[in-house]
């Protein structure tokens, strides 16, 4: 299972930082800025989470995650430059990373023994945390904010998890539960275009 833990924090790794590629592009950031960009948004939530809890902070202790950030980031913006991108490519990508994310942060802080409610909350912040200081750091309205179905998808695929965990269901289960239920509740979103309600002031 840590070979697949490993193999899934440098795809998740990777598709975040694709995703801070494209939207550079979309800028018309230029490649160092780029780059820049893709590497927050790829290990920004995971640092964000390491900080708060106290652990090592993981790209240090495991630079591959560092290296797929850049590698990925070069090939995607290079790339965006010869083919045209997919319509919601940016969406689609963002919700794999999330996913991901959501699976993989779940496993990491279930070895820390903190509170359940802590770590629901924690993951959540992991998994959109990267995405989160793409869209501040680009001056874009993070999706977080703009009642977009993703922070909600986060934290019932965390949910799934530690139900599962807590039913000792394998590992295995427990990890592929928690990216399926990501993932399908954020398609969902975009596919149909579920939004939250948005908070208004009475009389405005």
């Amino acid at each position: 299972m840590d070979q697949a833990f490993f193999a899934l924090s440098i795809i998740g790794t990777a598709i975040f930082a694709a995703s801070g590629a494209l939207v550079a592009a979309e800028h018309k950031f230029d490649v160092i800025g780029a780059i820049f960009l893709s590497v927050a948004a790829g290990l920004g939530g995971g640092t964000i989470v390491n900080l708060l809890t106290g652990a090592a902070v993981s790209w240090l202790t495991t630079p591959e995650l560092l290296w797929a950030a850049l590698v990925s980031a070069f090939v995607v913006f290079e790339s965006v430059r010869f083919i045209k991108v997919p319509d919601k490519a940016l969406a689609w990508a963002d919700a794999a990373g999330l996913a991901l994310f959501t699976a993989t942060g779940m496993k990491s802080l279930l070895a820390l023994d903190i509170d359940p409610a802590v770590t629901l909350f924690l993951s959540a912040i992991g998994a959109t945390g990267g995405g989160i200081v793409r869209d501040v750091l680009a001056n874009r309205p993070p999706m977080v904010f703009s009642g977009e179905i993703y922070v909600t998808a986060a934290l019932l695929g965390s949910l799934t998890y530690l139900l599962c965990n807590i039913n000792q269901a394998p590992e295995w289960w427990s990890m592929s539960g928690a990216i399926l239920v990501t993932f399908l509740i954020r398609s969902a979103g975009i596919l149909f275009q579920i939004r939250l309600r948005e908070g208004r002031i009475s009389g405005t």
